[in-house]
């Protein structure tokens, strides 16, 4: 029912390892009896994915069947429209969409590992929320905005802005999301909207190599607000393991640090 719900509220389309990091059975053959049985009843169903143009992979998502664990007939109407969004989400932003993912698994269960931390907000992409955003003055729509508390210090909010990066946007795009982004930064209006004096964007990357190319771009106009790292080191991290860049500051760097 956990998995039923996280397809239906936080997320759309899931692999098999994501749903594995989300709820750990301990074995893979355990998960594959699990997700088989879901499948049988009808409460998940499975498409092929390309996650990386030629690795084919099963994302798991609401069956047919899915509408029936909910009792209020309201309900059984919006999960039923769910299941058809993420039967017909295009291939052509699903790579995409399932890395974002992926991102937000990692700061959901951090607590596994961090005890004082605490996710208070995560907004996707695809949310409403960035239209009235936009009304807000607000100049870019981020892959996702998130909100979490250290309970180690006492202002212990931490605010971010969430950017993965495919390699597959460059120069003047680049330029102006950079731009956009300072801009904001010395508006002072995330203060205001936000009650948070500082914001972080985090840049996920698909190399290195692009991480180091982006840092250098980024130093020529501050020294503010961009965190930095590849997709590699984040997966092979714990979500504050020091694995980030940052413009004008040596080594690396953690999300625990207080600004």
């Amino acid at each position: 029912m956990s998995l039923i719900r996280a397809l239906a509220d936080d997320f759309r389309l899931l692999t098999r390892q994501q749903i594995g990091e989300l709820f750990p059975m301990g074995s893979a053959s355990r998960l594959n009896f699990r997700l088989r049985r879901l499948r049988d009843g009808k409460f998940l169903s499975a498409r092929p994915i390309l996650t990386d143009g030629t690795t084919v992979k099963y994302g798991y998502y609401l069956g047919p069947q899915a509408h029936t664990l909910f009792p209020h007939p309201t309900e059984q109407r919006i999960v039923a429209a769910i299941r058809q969004q993420a039967a017909q989400l295009s291939d052509s932003g699903l790579a995409h969409r399932m890395l974002v993912d992926s991102v937000h698994i990692r700061f959901l269960t951090a607590t596994r590992y961090y005890p004082e931390y605490k996710l208070l907000t995560w907004v996707d992409q695809y949310s409403q929320w960035w239209a009235t955003l936009t009304e807000y003055g607000i100049p870019f729509h981020a892959d996702g905005y998130g909100e979490y508390l250290m309970l180690t210090y006492f202002d212990s909010l931490f605010t971010f802005f969430l950017e993965v990066d495919r390699g597959t946007e460059r120069g003047q795009t680049i330029n102006q999301k950079i731009d956009q982004y300072i801009a904001y930064g010395e508006s002072g209006l995330h203060e205001r909207q936000f009650a948070a004096k500082a914001y972080r964007v985090l840049v996920i990357t698909s190399t290195p190599r692009r991480a180091e190319s982006l840092l250098r771009t980024i130093e020529a106009r501050t020294d503010k607000y961009f965190w930095i790292t590849s997709w590699d080191h984040f997966r092979e991290a714990k979500l504050f393991d020091p694995c980030w860049l940052r413009p004008h500051h040596k080594g690396h760097h953690s999300l625990a640090e207080h600004l």
